[in-house]
């Protein structure tokens, strides 16, 4: 290895561990794939592909930030339920981040949450049924590609209930990939 490849490399790295502070508005991309149990009266379980886990929020100092959250899935059934070949969730909400020191993010966030059938993965949009709260709780890892962008990967948990008289309850566990874009370059 050549003396300027070297101090490239070193100049990358000292570059990105010194990025710690995620002051300022923040956009996060998170796209995955899991596994979803429902706990209600169809008992259906699936693959969850896709999940989401988005975010739009902002930091307001080194260790904390609010969002907004978007997140969700839409699954596959084993067995067709009626006419239908999916169950879409979606909850929209508010969060908070935790940016621990060795750069894994803890974020929880409590959401508005939906429930549709749709008839295929091109329409997840299908019929209504049924609304009530969700819960999401995700552990990300963070890798600083510059003072602006970032990307991870990190497991995303949520649940989604329903109030009756749906009464559906779902339980997502997945593993999502993410960047992060900073309005303001982190310190």
């Amino acid at each position: 290895m050549s003396n300027k490849t070297t101090l490239l490399g070193m100049f990358i790295f000292i570059s990105i561990i010194s990025v710690e502070a995620h002051d300022g508005f923040f956009l996060k991309f998170s796209p995955g794939f899991g596994y979803v149990n429902e706990y209600s009266n169809n008992d259906e379980s699936g693959l969850a592909t896709p999940t989401k886990n988005h975010a739009f929020g902002w930091g307001f100092n080194d260790k904390y930030a609010a969002f907004i959250a978007d997140f969700g899935s839409l699954i596959k059934l084993n067995k067709k339920s009626g006419e239908y070949d999916y169950i879409n969730l979606d909850a929209f909400g508010l969060g908070l981040t935790y940016f621990t020191p060795v750069k894994i993010n803890i974020s929880v966030a409590a959401a508005y949450g939906m429930v549709s059938f749709a008839h295929s993965w091109w329409e997840a949009i299908g019929d209504n049924k049924g609304e009530g709260y969700a819960m999401n709780v995700s552990l990300d890892k963070e890798w600083a590609l510059s003072k602006r962008l970032c990307v991870g990967l990190g497991p995303h948990i949520f649940f989604l209930r329903t109030m009756p008289p749906s009464d559906y309850s779902f339980l997502n566990v997945s593993m999502n990939l993410f960047a992060v874009f900073y309005f303001d370059p982190m310190n």
